[in-house]
């Protein structure tokens, strides 16, 4: 990489991954303090087995969630929306298109070739925020990458859960869509 353009830019991208890899790990080690701790179990006996001290275990434990400007719900092209639309209020969300068309490996997804209005907002970490981003065209046209609720990206990719009411309905437009493109020309 010859270009300092590029070089920067892969920096840029290089410290985005590392900032979001310390926000996970720290969420880790969070979650797995709260867990160890119990009636029978304090932070000095977890800062022991760790070899911590019990003030660096208890910063750990106490040191508060983040919320992630994250996208919590869009709308597809054909004006419906998915995700939690209704999460935050007016005035604390934007809403911007998605940077390029939506572009799945499955081409049979239903949301796949559309341009989304992709909603988003400061999300605490608690409600669910994925290490995946989808990328939206800010007003000034630059890419912004986005990280994702778990509901954006089940609306996106089909609900877990098989045999739910969510993944009968989307595996339902997933085979309209399959006929859809069965029967068009090629």
């Amino acid at each position: 990489m010859s270009d300092p353009y590029t070089r920067l830019n892969e920096a840029n991208s290089l410290d985005a991954a590392l900032v979001n890899a310390r926000s996970v790990v720290a969420q880790i080690k969070r979650d797995a303090i709260k867990a160890l701790r119990s009636n029978t179990t304090g932070y000095g006996t977890i800062a022991q087995r760790l070899g911590l001290t019990k003030a660096r275990v208890q910063q750990i434990a106490n040191t508060p969630r983040k919320a992630w400007v994250a996208a919590y719900a869009f709308r597809d092209e054909h004006g419906n929306w998915h995700g939690h639309p209704e999460l935050l209020p007016k005035g604390s969300y934007h809403d911007s298109p998605s940077f390029v068309p939506f572009s799945p490996a499955d081409r049979y997804n239903p949301l796949a070739g559309q341009v989304m209005q992709i909603r988003y907002g400061p999300v605490d970490e608690d409600y669910g925020v994925s290490a995946y981003t989808v990328q939206v065209r800010q007003d000034n046209g630059n890419p912004l990458n986005l990280r994702m609720t778990h509901a954006v990206m089940d609306a996106l990719f089909g609900p877990p859960i098989a045999g739910s009411p969510e993944r009968q309905q989307w595996d339902a437009a997933r085979e309209q869509r399959m006929r859809e493109l069965s029967e068009a020309p090629l």
